[in-house]
């Protein structure tokens, strides 16, 4: 899952991996270096993909598309897709938020949706609350205008400055 939404990707045909590799890039805060350093290439060859003089190999492909949460096939043709369900009783949602640290037992928490729209609406963010400071108001919105579209699942995974890694999912 990605924090794309349908809306964002219509009408994008001309678009190319070029363009999607650096809005993704962007989008995860990555300068070119550090795009660069976790794949193991130089910044100048994500310079030439990002401006369609070169693409990346095909074995890097899976590596990229991991690095920027999408799939290999979401990166290729810019299709986002959403896994919502029909089904789904939005009002026992839960955000589900896992932190991953170095030589620690992961932490787990489990927030009822309700309870992080109403503490989103007071503007003071909810990384107090859960204990981390990998959320931000702005990815806060974002997430629930998405639960809001219908997208459960897994909707952001990635690592911070330290290393911790935070998986949040919408279940």
């Amino acid at each position: 899952m990605t924090l794309f939404n349908k809306k964002e990707t219509e009408g994008k045909a001309n678009e190319t991996l070029g363009s999607r590799i650096s809005a993704l890039r962007k989008r995860k805060n990555y300068t070119q270096e550090e795009f660069s350093d976790l794949l193991g290439v130089t910044p100048q060859a994500v310079s030439k993909w990002e401006n369609d003089l070169s693409c990346p190999d095909v074995m890097l492909l899976p590596k990229i598309a991991e690095i920027l949460g999408v799939t290999v096939d979401e990166l290729l043709t810019g299709n986002i897709n959403h896994y919502a369900s029909d089904n789904v009783d939005f009002s026992k949602l839960k955000l589900h938020i896992q932190v991953n640290q170095a030589e620690r037992k992961p932490i787990n928490i489990d927030v009822p949706l309700s309870f992080v729209k109403k503490i989103a609406r007071l503007g003071n963010g909810i990384s107090g609350v859960i204990g981390t400071q990998a959320l931000n108001n702005n990815q806060i919105d974002r997430i629930l205008q998405l639960v809001d579209e219908g997208v459960t699942g897994e909707i952001l995974n990635l690592v911070d400055e330290n290393g911790q890694t935070v998986i949040i999912e919408i279940r």
